[in-house]
């Protein structure tokens, strides 16, 4: 599920687009157009790339056998620095860092060294000098858009900003474990998702937690190390009562989930076991009950593992037997709970 502020988060760090100039470049005064590549294949040297009215530099990188290797620079047309990357081969750009207009940085890459240099000090910006490093992104505007913290080329925080100043979502980083927050554009937090990092490699979500408007917790899921859902709880919006936890356990065909019900009092509606293989409807086996809002006992449904109803038992709300019945074999029932 996509959030505002996720999409707030992802227009803040990613490449911000600029208008180009008309421009005339050379590879060592021989003419070439870079974004034709058969125009620069197999031609090395320094890339110039000019304004041809004002004679000033808009970019500059060198040229190894048709390749753009090393550090590359872009500038405004007033001269100062829009761009600059560092590119090497395989993997393409390692590290980047790009200005507005007013010299606001407005993107930033690390890569595990400082490349950047003597164009970008990204020894300092990336965190390369023992100690972490907090990091302002700003849009063309001027307006700040995100705070980013590095240590050693590693990103370890990303705060993203509503226009209103106020934090929209936060990207946390701790040994192996992430962290994400989102919020709404008046401080509350609407979601929480934990997940860890599995052989280096493999991020596999463990938790995550959804919030009302008003700050209640109304949703908690949980997965296991191998990505399977273990619980996932609801609570009602106006009071943060539990509404309905599932417990799931097992593997393949047999697994199942444990689910109980509440009324808003916090008194349990229903409980029972249903079948839940992977990509198949949930299906009511064992022994399930149904209680009225002062916990009293009002129904028993016995189902067999094929989700057919073996016996049926209700109760008024004094205890005393309504009906009993014994439907035929070929009988299925069971619905399972409203979600």
């Amino acid at each position: 599920m996509k959030h505002l502020a996720a999409a707030v988060l992802i227009g803040a760090l990613g490449t911000t687009a600029f208008a180009q100039p008309r421009q005339v470049c050379e590879i060592d005064g021989r003419p070439v157009q870079p974004s034709d590549p058969t125009s620069t294949a197999g031609k090395s040297g320094l890339l110039r790339c000019k304004d041809p009215t004002t004679g000033r530099v808009l970019r500059e990188s060198t040229y190894d056998g048709g390749q753009e290797l090393g550090l590359a620079r872009s500038f405004h047309p007033d001269g100062k620095l829009r761009r600059a990357a560092f590119r090497a081969e395989p993997g393409g750009e390692r590290a980047v860092a790009e200005f507005s207009a007013r010299g606001q940085l407005t993107f930033l890459r690390c890569a595990d060294t400082p490349l950047l240099e003597p164009a970008v000090d990204d020894r300092r910006l990336c965190g390369f000098q023992k100690e972490a490093s907090t990091v302002e992104l700003f849009d063309d505007k001027g307006v700040l858009r995100s705070r980013l913290v590095y240590l050693n080329g590693r990103r370890q925080r990303a705060e993203s900003l509503y226009d209103n100043g106020k934090i929209a979502s936060v990207e946390e980083a701790s040994g192996n474990q992430r962290i994400e927050r989102q919020y709404s554009s008046t401080g509350v937090k609407r979601r929480e998702s934990v997940s860890v990092l599995i052989d280096r490699s493999r991020l596999v979500r463990q938790r995550t937690l959804e919030y009302s408007e008003r700050g209640w917790l109304v949703r908690e899921q949980r997965w296991d190390t191998n990505g399977n859902l273990v619980r996932d709880d609801s609570y009602y919006t106006q009071n943060g009562q539990p509404k309905n936890k599932q417990a799931f356990s097992g593997i393949g065909s047999a697994r199942v989930v444990d689910v109980i019900e509440y009324f808003e009092n916090g008194q349990r509606l229903t409980e029972g076991r249903f079948s839940s293989p992977v990509h198949a409807p949930l299906q009511p086996v064992g022994l399930h009950r149904r209680f009225n809002d002062r916990g009293s006992l009002v129904a028993e449904m016995n189902y067999d593992d094929k989700g057919r109803l073996l016996e049926e038992r209700r109760w008024d709300d004094a205890g005393q037997l309504l009906q009993r019945a014994e439907p035929a074999p070929a009988e299925t029932g069971g619905k399972p709970p409203s979600q």
